[in-house]
């Protein structure tokens, strides 16, 4: 369960190469799902990590991963921030 007041997210994936991560935002947003990209690095490699989202409520967050698996993201997992 989330804490509360956090917001919910379907993380879509974790790409290595930005133009990677910016197709599959798109790929969201053609599909009606907003999307964001985030930009981290680890070990000096950059890294941009796409979320979907957020959603209302947590049964609003499963459908939306239900929605983002079938658009071939089958490792895309819930996450809150």
């Amino acid at each position: 369960m989330a804490p509360a007041g956090a917001k919910l997210y379907a993380q879509i994936g974790i790409f290595s190469v930005e133009a990677n991560a910016k197709r599959a935002a798109d790929q969201m947003a053609k599909a009606g799902v907003a999307a964001r990209i985030h930009k981290g690095e680890t070990q000096g490699k950059a890294f941009w990590r796409v979320v979907a989202g957020p959603a209302a409520d947590t049964a609003a967050r499963d459908a939306l991963l239900k929605k983002v698996k079938g658009m071939g993201y089958p490792d895309a997992y819930a996450v809150s921030k």
